[in-house]
Formats: structure tokens, C-alpha cells, sequence
């Protein structure tokens, strides 16, 4: 699978263990440990295709509003890449 740019489950490894998702619109959130996306996904599959599936059912994304977008964030990301 090309990278093409994309942060991928291998760059986190060793920094770190889980994963945090969260949407400050909404509340959503969840915690995914990093050793479990690598077994179910593999380890060069890209953040952003496994965070699109995950929030495919937010009802923002659901209405296609340009206006009113999912919000959906893993804060962790900064610290480590």
C-alpha cells in the first residue's frame, strides 16, 4: 500500500500504546490500543483511513454539511509525529 504522506500505525510504535479519538462537537470518544489496530489492520495501514472508517456513522459526516464537519481528532498525534 503506497503512503503517499499519510501517517501509518508504524510511525506510533514505541510512542505510543493507545490511541485517543475525540470530537469536541459531539463528545465522542474512544481509546484503541495501538498493538490491536496494528493486528487488525496492519502495520502500514494509513491513520486516516482507519479514523474515517471508525466515524463513518457520525451523523455530522452523515449530512455532508461543509458548514458542520465531523470533528473528530486523535490529540495525541502532536505530541509524537
Amino acid at each position: 500500500m503506497p503512503r503517499e504522506g499519510a501517517i501509518i500505525f508504524r510511525d506510533l510504535v514505541g510512542k505510543l500504546e493507545v490511541l485517543n479519538i475525540e470530537c469536541d462537537k459531539c463528545g465522542r470518544r474512544g481509546r484503541y490500543r495501538l498493538h490491536r489496530l496494528i493486528e487488525r489492520y496492519g502495520i502500514d495501514a494509513k491513520l486516516f483511513d482507519w479514523s474515517d472508517e471508525i466515524t463513518a456513522d457520525c451523523p455530522r459526516k452523515q449530512a455532508n454539511n461543509l458548514n458542520d464537519i465531523c470533528g473528530a481528532r486523535c490529540s495525541d498525534l502532536s505530541k509524537v509525529v
